[in-house]
């Protein structure tokens, strides 16, 4: 999947061009906020991995083809990841050692999204669509009670792209003529095994995030 990288770039130019010959039909800006993350898809994950908390955002373009149906798509920088809890015995069942593993995956992520609008004042909107994702890195930090922290690079062994579904919903308050400020909660379903290995028992290992974003947009056309 090579061409997951010049995909973002191609689109993204091409949305940018597009605004220029339609401005009146526009909205950019910028958004981001805390992410609740984690992984599934096999037997040690499901089992020993939880939740944790990172961060995600970046910047947004949207056409309005009328005051209430749009399509909305951004480039993100996002974190996505799980940790967990590992305890070491010895031979006769004692404890011996206790490892804080967290896994971090950071993507650079495309949703593309049809976002539906209603309200007068403070617009409510809900969105769906299928977002692309290109892995830059992954690698998991050990914490270990008897031995120093570790850095595992394990890029090479996940794959570089993620597909999924993103789905969501909040509410755009207007702040001047042109300028709003919105609330969005929104979760990105992995539907794609990320690993090139093999895992363990015909497993996977699936992404999932639920992103709490605030956004700051603004109407090209003024209006």
């Amino acid at each position: 999947m090579m061409y997951i990288k010049p995909l973002f770039i191609g689109l993204l130019f091409l949305l940018i061009g597009t605004a220029y010959g339609q401005t009146s039909k526009f909205e950019v800006g910028i958004e981001g906020g805390p992410s609740i993350m984690s992984l599934r898809g096999n037997e040690a994950i499901d089992s020993l991995h939880e939740t944790t908390t990172r961060f995600s955002g970046g910047l947004f373009l949207q056409y309005n083809f009328s005051k209430n149906l749009s399509l909305r798509t951004n480039i993100a920088f996002e974190h996505k990841g799980s940790e967990a809890t590992i305890r070491g015995f010895d031979f006769f069942g004692n404890w011996v050692d206790e490892e804080d593993v967290k896994v971090n995956y950071d993507y650079l992520t495309m949703p593309i999204l049809a976002r539906v609008t209603f309200g007068k004042r403070v617009k409510y909107f809900v969105n769906a669509g299928p977002y692309f994702g290109y892995l830059l890195k992954q690698n998991m930090v050990i914490k270990s009670s008897i031995a120093p922290t570790r850095n595992e690079d394990g890029t090479s062994m996940s794959k570089r792209y993620d597909i999924g579904i993103s789905t969501g919903l909040g509410a755009s308050v207007p702040i001047l003529s042109n300028v709003s400020l919105s609330f969005e909660v929104r979760n990105n379903l992995g539907l794609i095994n990320t690993s090139s290995v093999e895992v363990y028992n015909d497993g996977t290992v699936k992404t999932n995030s639920t992103n709490f974003l605030i956004g700051i947009s603004y109407n090209i056309s003024g209006n």
